[in-house]
């Protein structure tokens, strides 16, 4: 088995799964850690800059613009691809009050890291997992009435949650008319230490607002109730950043921010917001093709004069959307260049034959922090009919964040 686990004889298979998991953790960190205390030095093709003002500016305007509220930074699928020990980091002099992650590995990860800040998982968590749990200040999310019944039974030490209310997405969270039975099941439990509770807008971000109120209303009514039966109840969060503009009609005392930590728009009311993240790479060949000529897989680019072309080392791996295929930019000294053919796994071409001084090494600014340019996040999201954080969750982990000052 993996990195010398055996399957004990007999042996309970969640704790063997643990293990497992543990064992593999370790692994990768250790092997990090060496790659980072390696003296071999080396230049990186390609580099993911996330700029550390930009983030801390978007997380103070969202702290003064409702400051009524507390702001809880939201770092799940990697901080939306910018990467969770490093914003994690730069949000620690901010003090937020916690921390919002999806899974107990990404709390592992930054525990492990020295993270102090306080941490709640707002996706599943494997019962084991939670019995398992030495870490401290942090909180698990009760995603159903089943969860919490499990819960009431298995727990036998303090355990902070926060409990997720269904008011209208229909995914995670306990349905408004069990509130009561889940309210005597935690209060029969002592160790079930109720901390906050939560549920999650599902079109808040629409021009229509009608089953966002509606949502609202069942909260605010839900909220209440919990307030009254938890005078102690600390955290109540409602509105994430597309919500936002409806805190004032909330009963909350908190708010998650995703999105607009890292300067992603919502909707057509544009605020005060910093993008956060570029990615660049350099030119790798430059080549001369003339009429006729085919670019890439599937020959869906045909040239119909002579034309130079250069190549990135940058495909759908590095989390340039093979939807950007003939139809993307990327910016070489100051000039949007549009992409030609596919955009394959780690390679793409890119139409250079308007920049007559274009070199071999040439700096290639892959995504763009500017929201005017068609490689901005953004833009390249509308091109490609999706939302912008799907394009930013799919840069890899593998790629070095350099944070920049």
């Amino acid at each position: 088995m993996l990195l010398g686990a055996s399957r004990v004889e007999g042996s309970n298979p969640s704790l063997s799964a643990n293990l497992l998991f543990m064992n593999l953790f370790q692994f990768i960190r250790n092997f990090f850690r060496q790659i980072r205390s390696s003296r071999f030095a080396y230049d990186n093709l390609i580099e993911v800059l996330v700029y550390k003002q930009a983030i801390i500016d978007n997380f103070l305007f969202f702290k003064s613009r409702f400051s009524k509220l507390e702001i809880a930074p939201v770092l799940k699928s990697n901080a939306y691809g910018h990467g969770l020990v490093q914003v994690a980091k730069i949000l620690e002099s901010q003090k937020p009050p916690f921390y919002c992650v999806d899974s107990f590995f990404e709390a592992l990860i930054l525990r492990n890291e020295n993270i102090k800040t306080p941490i709640l998982i707002i996706g599943y968590t494997p019962l084991s997992n939670i019995a398992a749990s030495r870490l401290k200040d942090l909180s698990f999310s009760v995603l159903s009435l089943n969860e919490l019944k499990r819960l009431n039974k298995m727990i036998t030490k303090p355990l902070c949650i926060h409990i997720k209310i269904d008011t209208g997405m229909h995914r995670h969270g306990v349905n408004l008319e069990d509130i009561e039975e889940a309210i005597a099941l935690i209060r029969s439990n002592s160790n079930l230490r109720l901390e906050g509770a939560y549920t999650h807008l599902a079109d808040a971000d629409s021009e229509s607002p009608e089953f966002t109120e509606r949502q609202i209303k069942d909260w605010n009514k839900t909220a209440q109730r919990l307030m009254d039966e938890f005078p102690s109840l600390v955290h109540l969060h409602c509105a994430a950043t597309a919500g936002a503009i409806y805190s004032d009609k909330i009963i909350a005392t908190t708010m998650r921010v995703g999105r607009g930590l890292y300067g992603i728009q919502v909707g057509s009311k544009k605020l005060d917001l910093k993008p956060a993240l570029e990615m660049r790479t350099k030119i790798t060949s430059l080549r001369k093709i003339k009429s006729g000529d085919s670019i890439g897989y599937n020959t869906t680019f045909t040239a119909e004069q002579g034309m130079t072309i250069a190549t990135i080392p940058v495909g759908y791996t590095e989390g340039l959307d093979r939807r950007l295929s003939n139809k993307g930019f990327v910016t070489i000294r100051g000039r949007q260049c549009p992409i030609v053919g596919r955009v394959s796994m780690n390679i793409s071409s890119i139409d250079v034959s308007a920049l007559p001084e274009v070199e071999l090494d040439d700096e290639v600014l892959v995504i763009s922090r500017d929201s005017k340019m068609s490689n901005s996040v953004e833009y390249m999201a509308w091109l490609c009919e999706t939302i912008a954080y799907e394009i930013l969750v799919h840069v890899p982990a593998h790629l070095r964040r350099v944070i920049i000052a």
